[in-house]
């Protein structure tokens, strides 16, 4: 079965991981982890390095990016209380989803 991240993977799997495959699933494991561990700018800062030292072209990278905008979109209207933190994590995103030229300021 295709999953919501494109990747093929079992059906009972994908059912019981909000719809993700093995690996997407385990990479939003890691970050939960991650940031239970370190706080939230230590995960806004890993992404951001992790998402920039990736090939633009990869795939996963933007497959990823896409999971974790949908992801803090949700979790902006339910945590009120950390819109500071997930607008940081959105706007980062966001930027690296449509990168800007820094000439196009002037």
């Amino acid at each position: 079965m295709k999953s919501k991240c494109g990747h093929f993977a079992a059906k009972s799997y994908v059912d019981s991981h909000a719809g993700l495959c093995r690996k997407c699933h385990y990479n939003f494991v890691f970050l939960a982890k991650l940031e239970d561990a370190y706080g939230e700018d230590a995960l806004v800062e890993y992404w951001y390095a992790m998402i920039l030292s990736s090939p633009s072209s990869d795939k996963e990278i933007s497959h990823l990016i896409d999971h974790l905008t949908r992801f803090y979109e949700r979790k902006l209207n339910e945590l009120p209380s950390k819109q500071k933190y997930i607008k940081k994590m959105l706007y980062m995103l966001h930027s690296l989803q449509k990168p800007f030229d820094a000439e196009d300021l002037r």
